[in-house]
């Protein structure tokens, strides 16, 4: 730690589990903001920051930039995309993840929303509480034989992989690259193979300047009619127009999403609207136990760099070499 000042320690919203600031606050002081801050507030409340604990936000090159003594950069969650990386590497900022504290529960949610679709459990809710008891229309799509293709076979997708298993379902997976390239226990098919064959296709990738869009107009088309797909990754990997589209045509069945191209969801979307839809509010990943794990993970890279410590899941280990 810095002697003779408490390093200043801004989270980008007030969700994280209070155990979390309490275990930061013991050494560091805390400045927390509200949900999705603004580049202006963030970049105004970073100026003396030494460390940002980013979950629900931005962290741009502008906020870097005008935060001389930010060190590091601890996103709560897997992905890395809602920070600026080559500005950060630049600048020597550190970026780090919580690698695959919540892979589980995203895991879990996966299927929850897969099961409310195809089961259509909104809808028998919905009909129960307005006093009804209507069983015909109620009829749903069972798991068991359908093929599901995962996209990104990684600490989420292969445990989607082993409970689809469960569910006789039959399971392949899209050919990845990096650390998504090796092998993989199931059938592994080039992408746009793989979408055309599978009755249910569901995104475990990360978002990547190579996977932004990968669920385009083409890919979309190329899924067999009457699939489903499931996002509980980005939203940024779809083009949620010809989604849209596809659903509305129904080309495709229907859709189960967590995530989505801009966060919130706007009201006017017409994914709001559409009965072959089942939507959350980007929740995948938060159980009690995961919402704790994780943010304690954040805590502690934020602690360890601050100690003189690499972290653990340090997305960009070139930002040390970038140091004076």
């Amino acid at each position: 730690m810095l002697a003779g000042r408490r390093p200043k320690v801004v989270f980008t919203d007030g969700s994280t589990h209070p155990t979390v600031a309490e275990r930061l606050r013991e050494t560091c002081a805390l400045h927390i903001l509200r949900a999705y801050p603004s580049e202006d507030v963030l970049t105004d409340t970073c100026r003396d920051a030494e460390a940002i604990l980013a979950r629900l936000g931005v962290v741009t090159a502008r906020v870097m930039a005008a935060a001389p003594r930010l060190r590091i950069i601890a996103r709560h969650g897997a992905g890395s995309d809602g920070v600026d990386l080559a500005a950060a590497t630049a600048r020597g900022i550190v970026v780090t993840t919580t690698g695959p504290t919540n892979a589980g529960a995203v895991a879990e949610y996966t299927f929850a929303l897969l099961l409310a679709l195809l089961r259509r459990v909104p809808d028998a809710d919905a009909g129960m509480r307005a006093g009804a008891w209507c069983r015909t229309p109620l009829v749903g799509e069972a798991l068991e034989g359908k093929t599901l293709g995962i996209v990104g076979f990684g600490a989420a997708g292969s445990r989607v992989a082993r409970a689809a298993v469960g569910f006789g379902m039959h399971v392949i997976a899209a050919a990845g690259r990096g650390s998504d390239a090796t092998p993989k226990p199931v059938p592994v098919l080039p992408l746009l193979e793989m979408l055309a064959v599978a009755d249910i296709v569901s995104l475990h990738v990360r978002l990547t300047p190579d996977t932004h869009g990968m669920i385009d107009a083409r890919a979309i088309a190329t899924m067999r009619p009457g699939a489903v797909l499931v996002n509980t990754a980005r939203g940024e990997l779809v083009d949620e127009a010809a989604l849209i589209a596809a659903l509305q045509t129904g080309h495709l069945a229907g859709a189960a999403l967590d995530t989505y191209a801009v966060e919130p969801l706007a009201v006017r979307s017409p994914l709001r609207r559409m009965a072959n839809v089942v939507l959350s509010p980007h929740v995948a990943g938060q159980t009690k136990d995961a919402v704790l794990n994780v943010g304690l993970a954040a805590a502690r890279a934020i602690l360890d760099e601050l100690a003189g410590r690499r972290p653990q899941f340090v997305v960009n280990p070139e930002a040390y070499a970038a140091r004076p």
